[in-house]
């Protein structure tokens, strides 16, 4: 049950009756919780709702289009809390953020809602037998998983959550629900790679064609790691292993599947000194979002535009003066793309410095 803080202006849900300050119960005998149930619940032509009015329960019915919005709004988008991270990852990005930054900064999430609508990555261990089942009723599909790795214990140990290995149950659960899954594993020194990183990838890849994409990154490292598990940082020899060990990967994922399935994120190939891969290698970018085959992707979104511009004759009427702000490992790329645009455009010289 879910207080109505909004109802739209002649809306249906207006039309209809329905308040602000009404506590939202159930549509078509489905009780309403959050966001998923809401949204899944009212994609049909007629509704029926329970409401709750100052302590009274009222009913009254909806007539729609299939999937038009009824126009209620709640107090927050998820209709509730979101869900927070119960592991203590021994990698955990937030745990090595400065201090004094905005409160939102060092909020963790994990919440398969979050993964449905925005892309977030889950760790399974917030998930209940009763969640699952609904994600499978739903469809909610595909959903973004960190797994790190398939070894329960070496899970528990790199996650510091005792319930990390037995979660890893709701990838098979998922694969026989039909859900497509899109995986990352993020790769410590000494503890997940290697071995236990082939035999991560065999295992993920085995769940195929619900596994639709499974992306190896690097752990990273800041100044900012006092009281935390000693982490190793990857050197260049480091990362020509773990591209070999993925290209190894990725060939056996082919001639079994006819699906390459695994990437590995350009932090690699820049610490390896490596050229990048071409965009063949990224099979459409499944994992883009997670910096999987950024760079490639940016450099022919660069190279495609300038060509637009000249084939339609595009003129610079005045030199700009502009800053680009750039991490250390994305400055070549930066710096490169930069020099690129002056070249064809004939803008003033730029100064680079690496900050």
């Amino acid at each position: 049950m879910v207080e109505i803080k909004k109802v739209e202006k002649n809306s249906y849900a207006y039309k209809a009756g329905i308040k602000e300050g009404d506590m939202l119960i159930s549509v078509n005998g489905n009780a309403i919780s959050d966001v998923l149930d809401y949204r899944f619940y009212i994609a049909e032509k007629k509704l029926e709702i329970r409401l709750c009015r100052d302590k009274t329960e009222i009913q009254t019915v909806i007539k729609k289009q299939q999937y038009d919005d009824i126009g209620l709004e709640f107090e927050t988008y998820l209709m509730d809390k979101k869900q927070t991270c119960k592991n203590k990852c021994v990698f955990c990005f937030i745990d090595q953020n400065p201090k004094g930054m905005r409160e939102d900064i060092y909020f963790k999430d994990d919440d398969s809602r979050l993964s449905f609508f925005f892309g977030n990555y889950i760790t399974l261990t917030n998930l209940s037998d009763a969640d699952a089942d609904r994600i499978i009723k739903m469809h909610i599909s595909p959903i973004n998983i960190s797994v790190h790795t398939t070894n329960p214990e070496l899970r528990v140990k790199l996650m510091k959550n005792k319930n990390a290995g037995d979660c890893l149950k709701y990838l098979e659960i998922f694969n026989e629900g039909g859900i497509s899954m899109n995986t990352q594993i993020v790769l410590c020194k000494g503890l997940n790679d290697k071995k236990e990183l082939e035999k991560t990838i065999s295992d993920l890849s085995g769940y195929y064609p619900n596994m639709m994409s499974i992306a190896v990154v690097p752990s990273g490292l800041t100044m900012h790691r006092e009281g935390l598990f000693p982490l190793e940082a990857f050197d260049g020899e480091d990362a020509k292993e773990v591209i070999e060990i993925i290209d190894k990967m990725r060939k056996e994922n082919m001639e079994k599947y006819g699906e390459r399935i695994v990437q590995a994120a350009d932090e690699w190939y820049i610490l390896a000194k490596k050229e990048l891969p071409g965009e063949d290698y990224y099979d459409g970018y499944p994992q883009l979002d997670n910096g999987v085959g950024c760079i490639t992707s940016q450099k022919n979104e660069i190279k495609n535009e300038i060509e637009y511009q000249k084939e339609n004759g595009y003129k610079i009427d005045k030199k700009r003066k502009v800053s680009v702000v750039t991490g250390v490992a994305a400055y070549g790329f930066i710096k490169e793309s930069c020099e690129m645009l002056e070249k064809e455009f004939e803008t003033s010289k730029s100064t680079f410095t690496a900050r």
